[in-house]
C-alpha cells in the first residue's frame, strides 16, 4: 500500500478544491450574468420554456449565492486539510477525506439530476481518485495514532 501523499495526489485535491472555488466564483459572484445563468440553467434543464431565463435567475439569485458559499467553505475545508498535513496528518487527511467525498457525491446528483454531465465528470471523478488514495493514507494515520 501507498502511503505517501503523491504529487498525482495533491494536484488532483488542488484541483478539487479549484473546482469548489469555481462554482463559488460562479453561483456567487457571477450569477446574474447572462452567460452564467444561461448555460447553467440549459444544463439543468431549467426553467419551463414558459419562463424567460432572466427571469428564472434572478427567482433562483439567492438560492445561487448560498449554494456558491457552500461551495467556498468545501474550498476552505480542502485547503484546511493540506494546511494540517505538516501539522497533524490524521486532521489533514479526514479534511481531504472529506471535501473528496462531498466532490464525488455532488457530481452523482449533478449528473442524474441535470445535464451538467461534463460538469459532474470533472467534479466527480479527479476527486473519486483522489479519495481512493487518500483514504487509506488517513485509515493509516488513525491506525497510528491507536
Amino acid at each position: 500500500m501507498n502511503t505517501t501523499f503523491s504529487t498525482l495526489t495533491k494536484s488532483l485535491v488542488i484541483f478539487v478544491i479549484f473546482d469548489f472555488f469555481m462554482f463559488f466564483v460562479l453561483e456567487a459572484i457571477f450569477w446574474m450574468k447572462p452567460f452564467v445563468y444561461n448555460m447553467l440553467l440549459e444544463m439543468f434543464n431549467n426553467p419551463p420554456k414558459s419562463l424567460d431565463f432572466s427571469m428564472h435567475a434572478l427567482v433562483l439569485k439567492k438560492l445561487f449565492i448560498n449554494q456558491g458559499f457552500y461551495n467556498l467553505f468545501f474550498a476552505f475545508g480542502g485547503l484546511s486539510g493540506l494546511y494540517y498535513l505538516n501539522k497533524n496528518k490524521a486532521v489533514g487527511y479526514a479534511f481531504i477525506t472529506l471535501v473528496c467525498f462531498s466532490a464525488v457525491g455532488a457530481g452523482i446528483v449533478l449528473a442524474i439530476t441535470s445535464k451538467a454531465y461534463i460538469l459532474a465528470f470533472l467534479q466527480a471523478f479527479p476527486a473519486a481518485i483522489a479519495l481512493a488514495k487518500v483514504y487509506p493514507l488517513f485509515k493509516n494515520e488513525l491506525n497510528k495514532s491507536n
